[in-house]
């Protein structure tokens, strides 16, 4: 899987299609009742932070998504049955959010219904070549996707002579980047199994609203004596002076926002990458943690840092029946490594790979319960409008279906906006590891996140030379 923004796919020409919840659809959610759900933590603080922004007169990149091809001619109705089977089998999909219009702090209540009442209306748009395309889903997907008031979240098919191409787009509060993962593998089933091809099976799993309800029980146990709790506060102490997130200088003023622009980075080749892993375990280090590591010696070398800080996702996808549910089931965890003037590429290692080890203690407790019992201590409001920079590690020769992902041209999209900081994916596949960044749209910044990662680069290569 490739990591790409909308506007920059090498998209083909052809009659576009889009795949809407019908208006009676919309309007029976607008009629439900609130049904007593929670959002989930993740769920809550994003919708919060993207109105904080709308108010604000900004945009956040809130949205997200993955698009792959078909052999031959697009067939519509085949299309809108999957996608159809497909929305109505998760239970996120089938409902939405609402504010209270008189106190924007209030909680927000969530409005379902019934799945067999949820229907997609297909509506032609035109036929455009690839680059018109692009704009044209670009305008009717990010309109598509406001989880206020509205089901979240829109299909698209491009009918092409001889290949054709699918679309999803969704709001963050209706999946993560696993969801795309497994969006794509239920979708091309289903697709397949709508035109001729083998039935789709589907594993059972747990509807993400029922999980949300229950993260949010078991979150209420954890009080200030949890370690966890202990653990972010000495984070915050650790990092007394040092910056969190992208450590290079951005060309950015406090309280000053650009737009992102993506940024991608060839690291390492796949046979690099495999006799890197084998000189990583007989030092005692993964070959992630020398990825870690690198980017840490290169926050020192380029920008004088004695430490690297940032947030770690980590999927809390804990059982079976959670592995296969469209929904935000994410973590952070937070991690400082201290580097000295002469720390190596391996020694560093062996320290990344100890913080994670410690940083475990944090995983089952989210950390917005963090921010409940210890306010805002390190800094992750929820009444804000900043969102934390990531550091997200992802080995995508586990994820089963891998090896179809080149041959169907498959690529996950990310939405548009603004922000001031970088956040950072490194995707590791059977063949490259690369790494794919959001970075504000400065030169300063574009020159220094070059920089950093081209001697990240150099770095992990050196070291095959040993």
């Amino acid at each position: 899987m490739k990591m790409s923004r909308l506007e920059e796919l090498d998209t083909i020409d052809g009659e576009v299609f889009l795949l809407r919840p019908s208006a009676a659809s919309q309007a029976a959610v607008a009629a439900a009742p609130a049904n007593g759900h929670l959002p989930s933590y993740m769920q809550d603080q994003h919708i919060r932070l993207r109105r904080a922004m709308e108010r604000e007169g900004s945009a956040d990149a809130n949205w997200l998504g993955l698009c792959f091809d078909v052999q031959g001619r697009l067939d519509v109705p085949a299309l809108h049955r999957a996608a159809t089977t497909w929305v109505r089998r998760h239970e996120v999909m089938w409902g939405t959010f609402r504010e209270d219009p008189e106190d924007s702090k209030r909680p927000l209540t969530r409005h379902a219904i019934e799945p067999e009442e949820l229907t997609l209306s297909v509506t032609p748009l035109g036929t455009y070549p690839g680059p018109e395309v692009n704009r044209v889903l670009l305008e009717h997907l990010t309109a598509s996707v406001d989880p206020v008031d509205n089901l979240g979240y829109a299909l698209a098919g491009i009918a092409g002579e001889d290949r054709s191409t699918i679309f999803c787009a969704l709001d963050h509060c209706y999946g993560d980047g696993f969801s795309v993962l497994l969006a794509y593998m239920e979708l091309s089933a289903l697709y397949a199994a709508e035109t001729g091809g083998p039935p789709a099976e589907l594993p059972e799993q747990k509807g993400y609203m029922t999980f949300a309800q229950e993260e949010r029980a078991a979150a209420r146990r954890f009080g200030i004596d949890h370690p966890a709790m202990q653990f972010w506060a000495d984070h915050m102490m650790d990092g007394a002076g040092e910056k969190d997130g992208f450590p290079m200088d951005l060309g950015i003023a406090e309280g000053e926002r650009f737009w992102l622009i993506p940024m991608s980075y060839d690291i390492l080749t796949g046979e690099e990458c495999d006799r890197l892993e084998a000189i990583a375990k007989d030092e005692q280090a993964t070959f992630p943690s020398l990825v870690y590591a690198s980017f840490a010696m290169a926050a020192r070398d380029l920008a004088g840092r004695s430490a690297y800080r940032f947030l770690n996702p980590v999927a809390t996808r804990t059982s079976p029946d959670l592995l296969p549910t469209m929904g935000w089931m994410v973590n952070v965890l937070p991690i400082h490594i201290p580097v000295g003037p002469d720390d190596g590429l391996f020694d560093l290692a062996r320290v990344v790979r100890a913080r994670f080890r410690e940083a475990r203690v944090c995983e089952p407790v989210p950390a917005l319960r963090v921010v409940e019992v210890m306010s805002e201590a390190f800094g992750f409001s929820v009444e804000g409008t900043h969102r934390p920079s990531i550091v997200s590690y992802l080995d995508g020769r586990m994820i089963p279906g891998q090896e179809r992902w080149a041959a169907d041209r498959f690529h996950g999209t990310t939405g548009q906006g603004y922000d001031d900081d970088v956040n950072v994916w490194v995707n590791r596949t059977p063949t490259e590891l690369y790494v794919m960044c959001s970075v504000p749209q400065t030169p300063t910044a574009v020159e220094s996140v070059d920089r950093f990662f081209t001697h990240a680069s150099d770095l992990l290569r050196g070291a095959l030379s040993r």
